[in-house]
């Protein structure tokens, strides 16, 4: 592979990660919103459905609050949510700065510290390694450790 092809695989891939960790997002938002919202309207309908329903409905919406507390303290949707637009925004802003950088150089202005296309690439997959393993030990911290410090 060489070096042109290397470089436009990798500025694909952030770009696939971009997309791939907003849709992530949006998803994670989505399952967090419609729980909580759940949660609201079945916990202040108990109050009405214990004077004027049967008797069988206040222990359904009881019981229904208390499988979606459980849910939604086990999945965690609105930490998953939080760490996959975390993600995107910081891939996004490390592509911007690549780009400005790109600009910069071929206009024949320096960027800061970094004076060559090749310079500014290798900073650009540094700062995009670096994330991605940050955001990977975070992300496996969140799913894995809390999983079995509840064992």
């Amino acid at each position: 592979m060489s070096s042109a092809e290397f470089k436009s695989n990798f500025e694909a891939f952030v770009s696939n990660s971009v997309a791939r960790t907003k849709g992530l997002a949006d998803r994670a938002m989505i399952l967090f919103t419609s729980l909580r919202v759940s949660l609201i309207v079945l916990s202040a309908m108990l109050p009405a459905l214990t004077i004027l329903a049967p008797p069988i409905w206040p222990a359904v919406a009881a019981i229904a609050v208390t499988i979606l507390t459980g849910i939604d303290t086990q999945f965690r949707w609105g930490e998953e949510w939080r760490h996959y637009r975390s993600t995107q925004i910081t891939l996004e802003r490390l592509q911007r700065e690549y780009e400005y950088r790109a600009a910069e150089l071929a206009a024949g202005a320096t960027a800061g510290d970094i004076t060559t296309q090749n310079a500014s690439f290798d900073r650009f997959r540094h700062d995009v390694e670096v994330l991605m393993q940050t955001e990977t030990d975070r992300f496996f911290q969140f799913r894995v450790t809390e999983w079995k410090s509840k064992e």
